[in-house]
């Protein structure tokens, strides 16, 4: 059994972003831990369908850079069901390179949110 935070915690869901498609996407607001220009945050996205693995929701755990606009991703947790319950099906801790957030994103939203919160 993993001991991680992400699996035990009391989150403070709010929802930033509602894709077209039913894709939401939400935002732990007690998870915001700013240093000077990074933030830390964690993320739930909860998928309109279930995809090809049998997830229905992810939960990451995020660092930004809010001076260089960009984003990157530390550790990935992948549910069979809704808002990160159930079993967990994939547990990912490789920390991404740095993604550029370009205007008017998905990615940008989560940054606009964290970096203003």
């Amino acid at each position: 059994m993993l001991s991680f935070k992400t699996l035990s915690a009391e989150y403070q869901w709010v929802e930033v972003l509602k894709t077209d498609n039913g894709n939401i996407f939400f935002i732990d607001k007690n998870s915001i831990n700013k240093k000077k220009d990074k933030v830390f945050f964690i993320k739930l996205h909860e998928y309109s369908v279930i995809n090809d693995f049998g997830e229905k929701s992810s939960i990451i755990h995020h660092q930004a850079d809010c001076s260089k606009f960009r984003i990157k991703y530390l550790k990935d947790f992948y549910y069979k069901l809704p808002m990160g319950k159930g079993e967990l099906s994939y547990f990912g801790d490789e920390e991404s390179k740095w993604i550029e957030a370009k205007k008017d994103t998905i990615l940008s939203s989560f940054l606009n949110f964290v970096c203003n919160y």
